[in-house]
């Protein structure tokens, strides 16, 4: 797979896709979501704790692929992190030892708002509150249900992708996964010569 990425006065060339990070593609995202309803559809509605689950586990899910942030980070997010009014999520990213705010989309977060007005967490305590490896497993559940070999860092490789494919500017890209410096943005493009760094530099591209 080749995907031509116009910016500015520049196209370049994503790498074959065999030479890609591993990565989950937007409809792979699509079929985990639909892994979880499925999974649940059968639950009475008395059902509490299933529910739970249900939403829980769509909302982890959502929050990986639509913010591209890191597994950690994204277990670490507190309700109070989540500013409605701004429409953002101010998401500590502990690898750089920073903030990176990361704008929302409205159904997000309204799934975000549901689950704080019926689960009512603590506020001083994470919203998903549970482990690397319990992530790691629920990853694992939804992925043996849709055949897809799925870990958390690939969704945030995914996104990059799949705004990449869409023409999203590179710019746009780097600061909505944090990266410190564009460049690093570019490692998905298999020749960036010294003249394509220099222009991205000077913001020529």
């Amino acid at each position: 797979m080749q995907a031509m990425v116009p910016y500015g006065q520049a196209a370049l060339r994503l790498k074959e896709y065999d030479q890609l990070p591993p990565h989950i593609t937007r409809r792979d995202y699509l079929d985990l979501l639909d892994a979880i309803d499925k999974r649940y559809a059968a639950a009475s509605k008395r059902a509490e704790k299933a529910k739970w689950f249900h939403d829980r586990d769509r909302l982890l899910i959502r929050l990986m692929w639509e913010t591209g942030g890191r597994i950690g980070d994204i277990l670490s997010a507190k309700p109070g992190d989540f500013d409605f009014r701004q429409k953002v999520l101010n998401l500590t990213v502990k690898k750089r030892r920073n903030v990176n705010t990361i704008p929302l989309d409205d159904s997000l977060l309204l799934e975000v708002s549901n689950f704080l007005r019926t689960y009512t967490p603590d506020y001083r305590q994470p919203l998903i509150d549970i482990s690397k490896v319990a992530a790691w497993k629920i990853l694992k559940k939804y992925g043996a249900m849709t055949g897809i070999s799925v870990h958390p860092h690939m969704f945030r490789h995914g996104l990059a992708i799949h705004l990449l494919e869409s023409n999203v500017p590179i710019p746009i890209i780097s600061a909505r996964l944090g990266h410190s410096n564009i460049l690093t943005t570019l490692r998905y493009y298999p020749v960036i010569t010294p003249e394509v760094q220099r222009q991205f530099v000077a913001g020529k591209l």
